[in-house]
């Protein structure tokens, strides 16, 4: 689907990109602009720009940067139409009629047929729950502590025990078996040919993206049916490990709040959201996974997994861990007493009870350690730090080196031993390239001292793209002299070398640096911080010696190895030119006295 550039224009104009990004992170106003942490990349101070006058963003991290519309394409994993549907329904302009590319049309036109099924499958299993047949699902919603309200507002609904209800239905609306089985309603003997409904007897769940777009069903067995949860399979609409139940619900919540509390059930998210946590969701049947964090990361910097007491809950919350440290979230457990589960919890004890054991709940190490305690009591040390290996690897997963002094104190702390001895074996295998810590820790504390340079972006073209930028302000009042003082050759990057040769002697080129694309990251730091430069003409002639500098730099090593060429041959007039010359360049670097 392609729509026209006024439309695209008309969107961005119509959108705040401050707003619309600003549910993903957390700003701060930085001048003009606003700042904070990249969503793209992990980072401890804030290198991400978004600048509501020239309707863009751009990290001075990762180099990633564009228009409200990449990003939501981005976080969202969207397709560009998608995107643009999005933003236009958010901003209240109609689509407008636009050409079809027929690859791209069949494609969406498969995923609005997916959600447009499970929108209808979902409404056939909320009716079927009011009825008269769905008496003993409400019955078990009801034992749930779930009554017709609440089921309702969630959207939950009833499968009947047939193996044709919902395909009947659904073939009477004009879906075809072939599409109900690839949306995941259906399933297909294949022995047989025939199809038959996938869900039976169940409560059913509908599970939304961020959207609010129903991607899949859950189903919990209201008899003695094997599986108890049977979830719906992956499709081209969903992956079970980059969705959470009731994040559609939770993520305003989860944002303000600042953490997500992760559990492992539908009852469990839904209970903990009908007692005010409306910060939870669920996994759905899965470990979490590196996109389950991402996603977290995208509304909070913080997860409290609230798992099962049993040994299964707390050894999937022992797997799920390394994701959310891997992507530098700060991860806390909370292991419930007297209860089994928070929904069981909820059921025995005031909700304050509950959100005071979240707001205390214990770092992921300090509980690992506690965990630990009890079978190292009375053992030799040598047996203790033994024990304490496994979770080197966990701890170079953080995100730098004081969250791993932080880590190792917590477990020293919580186990009695000698300040700072466990950090001693984590440097010490770090430093010797043990296997027991990751190379990560080492890759993130040397990558600290490039990461306010994009990748993409080698100091020399930072010059000249701040040298152009600035060209730009004050009317172009310094353009002239430019064209004067500078020629292409000062200019490596092909494209900006192109932009300051096809700019005109005159302040008229102004407009045509404001409006280049290759700019946008400089103007944006110019917004967030002005005072840096401010002094526009003082700024100007030092890039200006810095950028000239490089050519003679250049040219005295070409010269350099003519000399000697020259020097070999026994070409003395030319090997006396030579050095002439370099003579002269290097009078001339002389005077050009300043650091490059």
């Amino acid at each position: 689907m392609r729509f026209t550039d006024d439309f695209i224009e008309k969107i961005k104009d119509s959108t705040d990109i401050v707003a619309v990004v600003g549910e993903y992170v957390q700003l701060k106003k930085a001048g003009s602009s606003w700042k904070g942490l990249c969503p793209f990349h992990r980072e401890k101070s804030p290198s991400f720009i978004v600048s509501p006058s020239r309707r863009s963003y751009h990290c001075f991290g990762c180099g990633k940067g564009g228009n409200v519309l990449t990003f939501l394409m981005a976080l969202e994993n969207l397709p560009f139409p998608e995107a643009v549907k999005a933003l236009a329904q958010r901003a209240g302009l109609p689509l407008p009629m636009v050409e079809h590319d027929e690859a791209s049309e069949a494609r969406e036109r498969e995923r609005e047929r997916r959600w447009e099924m499970n929108e209808s499958a979902a409404k056939f299993f909320q009716a079927h729950l009011k009825s008269d047949e769905g008496s003993a699902a409400r019955d078990y919603l009801i034992k749930r502590h779930l009554d017709d309200a609440a089921a309702e507002s969630l959207g939950i609904g009833w499968a009947p025990a047939g193996w044709d209800t919902l395909k009947n239905a659904a073939l009477k609306k004009g879906y075809k078996p072939e599409e109900l089985v690839s949306a995941g309603l259906l399933v297909k003997n294949e022995e047989k040919g025939s199809v038959y409904d996938k869900f039976r007897d169940r409560v059913i769940f509908p599970v939304r993206d961020t959207f609010g777009r129903i991607l899949a069903f859950g189903g919990r067995a209201l008899g003695d049916g094997e599986p108890k949860y049977l979830n719906s399979p992956e499709t081209a609409v969903f992956k079970k490990g980059e969705c959470l139940y009731l994040l559609d619900a939770a993520k305003d919540a989860v944002r303000e709040e600042g953490r997500a509390l992760v559990v492992e059930g539908y009852f469990d998210a839904i209970a903990l959201h009908l007692h005010g946590f409306t910060n939870a969701v669920a996994t759905l049947g899965t470990a979490l996974t590196r996109d389950h964090a991402r996603l977290l990361k995208r509304y909070a910097p913080e997860v409290v997994v609230l798992y099962d007491a049993d040994a299964a809950g707390q050894a999937a919350a022992k797997r799920g861990i390394e994701p959310l440290l891997s992507e530098g979230l700060r991860t806390r457990v909370l292991t419930l007493p007297d209860a089994k589960d928070p929904d069981e919890y909820l059921q025995k004890h005031p909700k304050d009870d509950l959100a005071v054991l979240v707001t205390g709940a214990p770092d992921y190490f300090r509980w690992r350690a506690a965990g630990l305690k009890p079978s190292l009591a009375g053992k030799p040390r040598e047996d203790v730090f033994r024990a304490l290996r496994e979770l080197t690897p966990l701890m170079a997963r953080l995100p730098d080196e004081a969250s791993i002094q932080a880590a190792c104190a917590a477990v020293e702390s919580e186990l009695g031993l000698d300040n700072r001895s466990l950090l001693e074996i984590v440097n010490s295998d770090r430093k010797h390239g043990s296997g027991s810590v990751s190379s990560t820790v080492r890759s993130a504390e040397s990558n600290k001292k490039t990461e306010s340079l994009p990748v993409h972006e080698d100091r020399f073209r930072r010059k000249e793209m701040e040298f152009l930028a600035l060209l730009a302000g004050d009317g172009g009042k310094f353009i002239p002299w430019a064209k004067e003082e500078m020629t292409g050759e000062h200019f490596e990057d092909a494209e900006l070398r192109a932009l300051f040769e096809a700019l005109p002697a005159t302040e008229a080129g102004a407009e045509t640096l404001q409006i280049s694309a290759l700019l946008e990251p400089v103007f944006l730091e110019m917004e967030a911080e002005a005072g840096k430069f401010r002094n526009r003409e003082a700024l100007l002639a030092e890039i200006s010696a810095v950028l000239k500098r490089r050519v003679l730099k250049n040219r005295v090593v070409e010269l350099n190895l003519k000399l000697r060429n020259a020097e070999s041959a026994g070409d003395v007039e030319t090997a006396a030119k030579h050095a002439w010359e370099l003579a002269a360049l290097k009078t001339g670097l002389s005077a050009l006295d300043v650091e490059d």
